[in-house]
């Protein structure tokens, strides 16, 4: 720590109120750390704070920055109404604009404390600036991640020697508190721009299945993605979390991957398909999760699509499960897929039309479907045309 050659002139009596002002901005400083979200807003709260809770003339951080000339940018500042920062030029290396508190304190590490602008033959270059502005002392104290000090916190008051004792110690546990804060919100952000990365690659996949099956049965071309907007407002009528129904979009996007592995020729087939063919189409659902699988979704994408043709009265495939044991997500494809699909022309028949695909889900409820996802589909469809 190193302090100008100006001693400490204030009665002892003042340090019980210097000490009281630090903590009470300590306890303010650590509040705002817990409701941070931004970097830059937490920076500049905590020269609010400094200055409306501390009685601080004024407070500003300055950032390090690596350029030629080491520059330091004021990314924060508070009651510096009267233009203090204005055209000041900062700089952190050992130069003549880099020797004052703030530059000193990042070029060495060290807590820079001046007890009186008007004694202190260091702050010579500053003092008329000072005077103007009504500062008497200051303090910068260092700012660190786990790697450097990265910037600086300063301060101002209008009398000498504030800056001493207990309410030193108290701002720089302030400090050392913005500093981790400023590392874990740095963190976060980074995990939340690898988590938007993530989700861009992810649905970048998505497409690209999609598309791949799209070109290999043109009949079924827009299919998954008209089932994926049909079950994300069935999930939603049905009050699903937000969360969720993307899970369920998603999976309803990629419901019929898994025909990727069936043969272009029984795809556009345009007589009957024979008990062999149905046999072959219905290996989709199985392939489409071992496709799937191995993406580490934070949905069970996999099994929805595994899952979209069992019925809850055990008829399904690929695995005969019942009721329950079937998720949510994949009872609300099957509806969806079947109110869709009814509505799409095939190579091997005619479309059934609205009609028949309303009698088609009524007829099903509580059989194959659902009866809750059914009711739910049919008070979204009663034009059929938004499954068309």
């Amino acid at each position: 720590m190193s302090s100008d050659i100006a001693q400490p002139t204030t009665a002892t009596g003042h340090a019980r109120q210097y000490g009281d002002r630090a903590l009470q901005t300590l306890l303010s400083a650590n509040r705002a750390l817990l409701r941070a979200e931004q970097v830059n807003a937490l920076y500049q709260e905590m020269c609010r704070i400094i200055v409306e809770t501390g009685g601080y003339a004024m407070a500003w951080i300055g950032i390090a920055r690596h350029d030629p000339g080491r520059s330091v940018d004021a990314v924060a500042h508070y009651g510096d109404r009267d233009g203090y920062l204005r055209d000041l030029r900062i700089s952190w290396a050992d130069v003549a604009n880099g020797r004052g508190p703030t530059g000193t304190a990042i070029r060495t590490e060290s807590v820079q404390i001046n007890h009186d602008f008007e004694c202190n033959p260091r702050m010579e270059p500053w003092r008329e600036r000072a005077r103007s502005h009504g500062y008497r002392s200051s303090l910068s104290i260092p700012l660190r991640d786990e790697r450097a000090v990265f910037g600086a916190l300063t301060l101002y008051a209008r009398e000498p020697d504030a800056f001493d004792g207990a309410e030193l110690e108290l701002l720089n546990q302030l400090a050392e508190d913005l500093s981790h804060g400023v590392r874990h919100l740095r963190l976060r952000q980074e995990h939340a721009h690898n988590a938007r990365l993530l989700r861009r690659s992810l649905f970048a996949t998505i497409e690209a299945l999609t598309v791949a099956l799209e070109k290999k049965d043109p009949f079924t071309a827009g299919h998954q993605r008209r089932v994926s907007r049909l079950s994300a407002r069935i999930a939603r009528e049905l009050g699903v979390s937000d969360f969720d129904i993307e899970g369920i979009r998603i999976a309803a996007q990629l419901h019929d991957v898994g025909m990727i592995q069936v043969p272009s020729e029984l795809l556009v087939k345009t007589g009957p398909l024979t008990p062999d063919d149905y046999d072959l189409i219905r290996r989709h659902a199985r392939a489409g999760f071992d496709i799937l699988e191995p993406i580490d979704f934070p949905w069970p994408v996999a099994e929805m699509v595994h899952q979209h043709h069992e019925r809850i009265d055990g008829g399904g495939y690929p695995r005969g499960l019942r009721g329950e044991r079937i998720l949510l997500g994949a009872r609300i494809i099957a509806v969806a897929d079947t109110a869709v699909a009814m509505n799409t022309a095939k190579p091997y028949r005619e479309t059934p039309g609205p009609d028949a695909t309303l009698q088609a889900l009524r007829d099903g409820r509580g059989t194959a479907y659902d009866p809750a996802v059914v009711d739910a589909c049919l008070h979204l469809l009663r034009d059929l045309r938004e499954a068309a």
